[in-house]
């Protein structure tokens, strides 16, 4: 394995660790802030951070060196990449979670990988899916189905639908944008770089939605508040999005996204430990069961991917 493999690997699982406990730091957030102006403020400072940094260690002389007709193209195309994975898949988990447990957030986030080799399939149009990828979709959304056992009748609650529907569009516009990340990230510019840029990009969709969606524009300044804020932007943005560019620099779509199999236990225990949620053991059972699914589809589209060039 090459150093850069290597530390792809180490880049990963950091992130592992650094996403599953923002769920938590979300809900904390949530006490004090609206959704999408916490979205704005987290993202947008955590953006402009990191082209600052770029800009003092002197990353951005492959971007500047572009033709400008290209140049322009290309912060577009970060632009709408971030759109989809900082204004849609955090804004819209962001949302969801004023009625979804953290717990179940992350479980719903875990189909990512599902989503994102359904896309690439989609983008792509050359592989073809197979029966361990059927058999993935099927047990992912079946172990989804045990986790909301206990809780259909909450379906009645239009708030929690709409919280439910809000996680699963995250699920797809962050896995859109995973994969917009995959086939436009240059390799020439510096993954700090894409990072500030499609943050930035995000964050300040995050102010733009905030006046349609928010249920009040109101910030109630506590310690506890502000302190999850500073988290979730330097640590949960800054540093972990900068990480996920670089694994995405050298690692497929498909084996960045596998985060969302530690995410999960890591929200659930959290949740567990600080915010007084609960999991039952058929929802644990059900939770393994999305987790193998994952697995299966990721499995299956590593063996059509080789398979063409072993024949």
């Amino acid at each position: 394995m090459t150093r850069p493999l290597a530390q792809a690997y180490l880049a990963l699982a950091a992130i592992c660790i650094i996403w599953g406990t923002t769920y938590t730091a979300i809900k904390f957030s949530l006490r004090d802030f609206p959704p999408y102006l916490l979205v704005g403020i987290r993202q947008t400072a955590a953006g402009l951070l990191l082209i600052g940094w770029a800009w003092v260690a002197g990353r951005t002389a492959s971007l500047m060196g572009m033709p400008l007709a290209e140049r322009r193209r290309y912060l577009w195309r970060q632009a709408l990449t971030g759109l989809c994975t900082i204004t849609g898949g955090n804004g819209l988990i962001t949302w969801g979670m004023q009625e979804v447990s953290s717990g179940l957030a992350a479980v719903i986030g875990s189909l990512t990988p599902v989503v994102v080799v359904l896309i690439n399939l989609a983008w792509r149009g050359s592989e073809r899916v197979n029966g361990l990828m059927i058999a993935g979709v099927l047990l992912g959304f079946g172990g989804l189905g045990l986790v909301f056992h206990h809780g259909w009748a909450d379906f009645l609650n239009p708030a929690y639908r709409w919280g439910i529907a809000a996680c699963f569009g995250s699920c797809f516009t962050w896995s859109l944008g995973t994969v917009m990340a995959k086939q436009w990230n240059d390799a020439r510019v510096s993954p700090v770089l894409n990072a500030g840029l499609q943050v930035t990009a995000g964050g300040l969709g995050g102010f733009a939605l905030s006046p349609f969606f928010d249920p009040h524009h109101t910030i109630a300044h506590t310690a506890e508040g502000w302190v999850s804020v500073a988290y979730l932007a330097l640590i949960g943005s800054a540093l972990a999005f900068s990480l996920y560019m670089f694994a995405l620099q050298h690692l497929s779509a498909a084996v960045s996204s596998l985060y969302t199999y530690i995410n999960p236990v890591v929200a659930i225990m959290l949740g567990w430990a600080f915010l007084g949620e609960h999991l039952s053991a058929l929802e644990a059972i059900g939770m393994l069961v999305a987790i193998v699914g994952v697995w299966l589809v990721n499995y299956g589209y590593r063996k059509s991917a080789i398979k063409p060039a072993t024949q």
